[in-house]
């Protein structure tokens, strides 16, 4: 929820009007004194929370809200009257609720947290009502002005965080020097990246509202933005990376120059990018995690659990088949821990090399959304895509990391070469 948008039709202001009248403003005099100088802004808390609400169900979404105190401040018609609106719609079971959460957990041996904020639905009694004065989620566009995103402030694009010194800490953000040569590159950059994505139906069926890329260990003294580096949405908008459902979910909901998308992506990046640092041929004809019959998750599982944790040991007896069959195909693994390449390296040469085709693509006129190790293309562009994608990964090693090659990229999600599709 952008909370930016508003009624645009007659039907959509009277039905507004139906709520305040007879649902807020009795729910308020239920508690105490109603003033009318409230009413213009329950009229203003109403409007906007309506349009995002409807906006999102039309693609069959719940609509994310923060709902902290010191988030209500800036919210149209103010604390008090967003919270009473909130919280009498709700009375008069017009809008469905579901709880946010914050979780730690750990993904391949490094620690992360997934926050959700508050989660809202219109109930069938609000579309009922709705319907009554001719406002329907197929017409949305026709009753309502929806939210958009203004273009992201060029501080809050480019995070720099210290390392924490445990998984349990909250990472630190720390300043970002705007004459830092690097950092104003980073930057001009995502402003480029932002202004191409943010065009007029460019994305949709998701609140976005532009890119940003979050560096790790910036406390450190060699810190020269190398580390991390990753690709994410911007925290006010729709988390759509870590959208619950994942690539499946992605699929139904968005839309990309109004086509519906297909995930591109790099198999075994992290694999991929540690030959081409260490030199080693890398064959893509080859699934890299089809070993020896073993069931592919569990290789994959194997893999990903040892470049995570920077030990090839870990899994424990679990994964010994795995490891086994693993080191016997790719030995250097067994040297995770003195190779001098972290986790966070790899994800930023990762990085780089999806950024290099995210503007290829840019510069055809394609539109694309980051996902960690993948863009999502419209699904008649998935072509250009893996191409991109391929191109990027030449370039970076032969022309920013001054290498005599590159590994050569299996593109997984789209089709290869032969037009068949590969399993990521």
């Amino acid at each position: 929820m952008l909370l930016t948008g508003q009624p645009a039709s007659t039907e959509a202001v009277s039905l507004v009007t139906t709520i305040i009248n007879s649902v807020i403003a009795p729910f308020r005099a239920s508690k105490g004194q109603l003033r009318p100088s409230m009413l213009p802004k329950y009229r203003e808390a109403l409007n906007a929370f309506l349009t995002d609400l409807f906006a999102a169900a039309r693609h069959g979404r719940w609509s994310r809200l923060e709902t902290n105190t010191d988030a209500l401040h800036g919210y149209p018609g103010g604390a008090t009257a967003f919270k009473t609106m909130r919280e009498a719609v709700r009375a008069a079971g017009l809008v469905e609720e579901m709880k946010g959460f914050i979780r730690p957990f750990e993904r391949w041996g490094l620690p992360e947290t997934e926050c959700i904020r508050t989660s809202f639905r219109p109930t069938a009694q609000l579309l009922g009502l709705a319907a009554d004065y001719g406002v329907r989620l197929e017409d949305f566009t026709a009753h309502f002005e929806a939210s958009k995103a203004k273009a992201p402030v060029p501080a809050n694009v480019l995070e720099a965080r210290a390392a924490k010194l445990t998984k349990k800490d909250r990472p630190k953000r720390l300043l970002v020097n705007p004459q830092d040569a690097k950092a104003s590159a980073i930057l001009a950059n995502l402003e480029c990246l932002n202004g191409f994505l943010m065009a007029e139906g460019r994305i949709d069926g998701v609140v976005f509202a532009g890119l940003r890329r979050i560096f790790s260990n910036a406390d450190h003294p060699d810190f020269a933005w190398q580390w991390h580096g990753r690709f994410y949405s911007m925290p006010n908008a729709d988390t759509y990376e870590n959208m619950e459902g994942g690539q499946q979910a992605r699929s139904k909901a968005i839309r990309i120059d109004g086509e519906a998308v297909v995930e591109v992506d790099i198999c075994a990046s992290h694999l991929t990018i540690l030959h081409g640092l260490l030199g080693l041929p890398f064959d893509p004809s080859q699934d890299p995690y089809a070993l020896n019959g073993l069931p592919r998750e569990e290789v994959k599982t194997w893999i990903n659990l040892a470049f995570g944790s920077g030990n090839s040991s870990t899994g424990g007896n679990k994964f010994n088949k795995a490891r086994q069959a693993g080191l016997a195909r790719y030995p250097f693994l067994a040297d995770l821990q003195t190779l001098g390449i972290s986790p966070l390296d790899l994800q930023f040469h990762e990085a780089e090399v999806l950024r290099l085709a995210m503007e290829d693509l840019m510069a055809q006129g394609v539109g694309f959304l980051p996902v960690h190790d993948a863009l999502m293309v419209p699904y008649s562009q998935q072509d250009r895509a893996a191409d991109a994608i391929r191109s990027g990964m030449q370039n970076y090693f032969t022309r920013n990391l001054g290498k005599v090659s590159s590994p050569r990229a299996r593109i997984s999600g789209g089709r290869d070469s032969r037009g068949d599709h590969t399993p990521s």
